[in-house]
């Protein structure tokens, strides 16, 4: 979008735009001289920093002290300054009705007032320092003075009570309060301490605590002393009943009677084995039984003992004693072991008795230390503060750190603001001439621009055809003066048929949606440039009115017209290159697409351009059916007449019947921007 584009519509609605214009200004002149002159009365106030703006942390939380900035100093005083009930005490020091005459009755009134003087008091912070500036807007001079100076005393003694210490007997009494308090938590803790012996409450616990473990400990270490002594007297018990008490001390040994006995038989058998052998022979009877006998002793003294005891002697067994003696040892300790574990059992039950006893007043000792710690400190720090506010009092007061610099005096002159409601007034105007204009270009249906036309209808505009003075009759017929198409229009048009079309013979379609829109003359146009041109042209006149055929007016203006020898109802102008047709639709006679098929057939041969003069849809729907059958269709759209809705139904029939809507001619389109701004746009 170019600016020419965006100055047509502020030119194009400028009458409805110049009055929302003029309405605002004119109510601004009209208020301008009616406004009365207001006076403004200042005063100005010196915050000096003091000590109502220092906060001193409490010993008890062991707070730090604070000390608030400037800024945090003058907007605290400016918010005492703002307090409504204060202005409403200055409105009644100065009188309601001298204040706000227009106030209504009742309760309502002062709230009318206060509102006023809401809108009217300006209370600012002068920058980068502690002066505070007020100011208050009035019709009467004297009562802005007034209501400001009443105003300020009211606020210096309201400050003086904002501030204001506690009397001296309030903290006396709080300190004597907290004195007490603190005998009777002292009181309860020496009793506590008395009832159960406790001189130092952590340090006894540690040492019960302390003992408990040990006695723990012992226990522990006696238990398992015990458990090693009762399985050193069992194992010992074992040995013992398994070992003798007496043992063989020695004995005397000699030779067995039994071996001799048996010796000197044998010895007497082998004697007479041998007398028996000297006197019978071998394997005698005798001699066998004897060789028995010898066997048979040899046998028995080979099995019996070789010697025998004579004398044993017995005693003591030393072992036995040894085990007996460890056995009474280990059965002596146990007994002393299990004696001491005892003692350390019933020690052990008085210390947890100790420790129970303890732990279950500890709860209570400590809330009683904490309680006291607490009022210690409360105690230190309300006595800090008795003599602080003692100290206090005997200062000045507290209303000492602000400073009046400059009293409000009744100002000499008044300001009406004429200027700035004239301002407001054009302001306003050109914004309303603004929207305006946005809101009639976003509503209106006609297109002025061709850029307006092809955001409307999607379609490129090929052609833009000024609006003109009326046309002069056109004398000779096909010479218009002046023409509305330029030479360099109907170039363009035919070079775009041509290529449509390919070669010879193309059909270019001229329709619009309504009536007057110029499509005749666009045409006959056309048709007559190019012709003087040297291309031979047909100008098709498909349904004209009735009595306003192009023949028929070439007849009355006195052109010349000759039969076309091969195509009936076809007449050439003058002896020149047009050609002009008869009617070819009217109320007594219909063609059909297939004569008109063959009708463009013959005349694609004869010429090189035939013009389609199309009435308009509204009234005719031979367009629409010849859309089908050309090459370039052109919609004709009156530029602030046609609207795009109508325009747009066009475009969707001549789509429907199979017709393509190549472009847009915007005819009659008029310049509103001046030409010397145009120019240079």
């Amino acid at each position: 979008m170019t600016s020419r584009d965006l100055l047509t519509p502020a030119f194009y609605y400028w009458r409805p735009a110049f009055l929302a214009l003029l309405i605002p200004i004119v109510l601004a002149i009209a208020v301008a001289a009616l406004a009365k002159p207001v006076y403004t009365s200042q005063t100005r106030l010196l915050i000096l920093p003091g000590e109502d703006y220092v906060f001193e942390g409490s010993r008890v939380t062991g707070g730090v002290s604070q000390v608030f900035d400037r800024a945090q100093i003058v907007a605290a005083e400016m918010e005492i300054l703002r307090s409504k009930d204060l202005q409403q005490q200055a409105i009644e020091a100065v009188g309601l009705r001298r204040f706000h005459p227009a106030a209504g009755a009742g309760p309502r009134a002062m709230e009318q007032a206060l509102e006023q003087l809401g809108k009217s008091l300006r209370i600012e912070n002068v920058p980068a320092s502690n002066v505070i500036e007020m100011r208050l807007r009035h019709d009467d001079p004297q009562v802005a003075a007034e209501l400001l100076n009443a105003l300020v005393d009211l606020y210096v003694k309201r400050r003086r009570e904002i501030f204001e210490r506690s009397d001296v007997k309030a903290v006396i009494e709080q300190e004597a309060d907290l004195k007490g308090r603190l005998v009777d938590v002292e009181g309860r803790i020496v009793t506590l301490s008395a009832e159960h012996g406790i001189g130092d409450y952590n340090q006894e616990l540690i040492t019960v605590q302390t003992r408990q473990t040990e006695l723990i400990g012992q226990l522990a270490s006696v238990d398992r002393q015990i458990s090693e002594a009762g399985g050193r007297e069992k194992r010992l018990g074992a040995d013992l009943r398994r070992t003798p008490p007496t043992v063989t001390l020695n004995t005397d040994w000699t030779r067995s009677q039994q071996v001799e006995a048996m010796t000197n038989s044998l010895e007497t058998v082998k004697e007479q084995r041998r007398q028996a052998a000297a006197r019978y022979r071998d394997g005698h009877p005798l001699v066998v039984e004897l060789d028995r006998q010898i066997a048979g002793m040899q046998a028995a003294i080979a099995a019996a003992p070789p010697q025998e005891s004579s004398l044993v002697r017995q005693g003591a067994n030393p072992v036995y004693q040894d085990l007996d003696t460890q056995l009474s040892t280990a059965r002596g300790e146990g007994a002393g072991l299990a004696a001491g574990r005892d003692r350390i059992v019933q020690a052990l039950n008085e210390n947890g008795a100790r420790l129970s006893e303890l732990i279950d007043i500890g709860p209570e000792y400590r809330e009683l230390l904490r309680t006291r710690a607490v009022i210690e400190g409360s105690y230190q720090d309300v006595a800090r503060r008795s003599e602080d506010v003692r100290l206090r009092q005997a200062l000045a007061g507290s209303q000492a750190n602000v400073r009046i610099v400059e009293r409000a005096q009744p100002p000499f002159k008044g300001r009406t603001g004429r200027m700035i409601i004239l301002a407001v007034g054009v302001l306003v105007g050109l914004a309303a001439a603004l929207a305006v204009i946005v809101i009639s270009a976003a509503t209106s249906q006609v297109m002025v621009s061709p850029s307006d036309t092809e955001d409307r209808l999607d379609l490129p505009v090929v052609v833009t055809v000024p609006h003109g003075p009326e046309d002069p009759p056109r004398t000779p017929f096909w010479r218009p003066t002046p023409a509305r198409m330029t030479a360099d229009d109907v170039n363009v048009l035919y070079r775009l048929l041509r290529a449509l079309s390919g070669g010879k013979g193309g059909v270019v379609q001229w329709v619009s949606a309504v009536s007057g829109e110029g499509v005749s003359s666009l045409a006959l146009d056309m048709a007559m440039l190019r012709s003087q041109q040297g291309g031979k042209v047909l100008l098709v006149d498909v349904e004209p009115w009735a009595g306003r055929g192009l023949t028929a007016q070439a007849h009355q203006r006195g052109a010349r017209l000759d039969r076309h020898d091969a195509m009936r109802g076809v007449y050439r102008v003058d002896r020149s290159a047009l050609y002009l047709t008869d009617p070819m639709v009217n109320p007594s006679t219909h063609v059909s697409d297939d004569r008109w098929m063959a009708f463009l057939a013959k005349a694609r041969q004869e010429f090189e351009l035939i013009i389609l003069d199309c009435p308009a849809v509204e009234r005719s729907s031979s367009g629409i059916l010849l859309s089908a059958l050309s090459d370039l269709s052109l919609l004709v759209v009156e530029a602030e007449e046609t609207r795009a809705p109508v325009a747009e139904q066009v475009i969707r029939r001549i789509e429907a019947s199979g017709g393509v809507v190549f472009g847009v001619v915007l005819n009659k389109r008029r310049f509103y921007i001046p030409r010397f701004i145009y120019s240079r746009l």
